[in-house]
């Protein structure tokens, strides 16, 4: 018996349709290709998994998700970086386009301007 896991590739896309999609994985691919970030990459009804902290750093769009169990707070699902200048072990995304994903185990974390349009898109404006 082998100690490995051996994966299906998830493959350099651009699309992903109906996958799922565990970011370690995805993010050890685009390491291979010698790519810094996930950028330009569309993904359509996926299941997209962590353990991970998703980071948009620019262009990411959310459309008809479901971006994980909140708790009833979707603010259980944010973390707030402390240092000024980045984010150390998050998995960082530039124009990628999300439509009708679930997101598992997936916290999100990014500029205070992201963290706030993120918690007003889904409860709505502070009064």
């Amino acid at each position: 018996m082998s100690d490995t896991i051996d994966f299906k590739a998830l493959g350099p896309g651009p699309v992903y349709e109906r996958m799922d999609i565990w970011l370690p994985q995805l993010v050890a691919e685009a390491i291979r290709r010698g790519e810094q970030m996930i950028e330009g990459k569309t993904f359509v009804d996926c299941r997209i998994e962590g353990p991970a902290v998703f980071c948009p750093v620019g262009g990411v769009s959310f459309e008809g998700c479901d971006l994980g169990n909140s708790g009833g707070d979707i603010r259980n699902l944010m973390l707030a970086p402390l240092g000024p200048d980045r984010i150390t072990g998050a998995i960082a995304f530039r124009n990628c386009q999300f439509r009708g994903c679930n997101f598992f185990a997936v916290g999100f974390t990014g500029s205070p301007e992201f963290l706030k349009d993120m918690h007003d898109g889904v409860r709505g404006p502070a009064a």
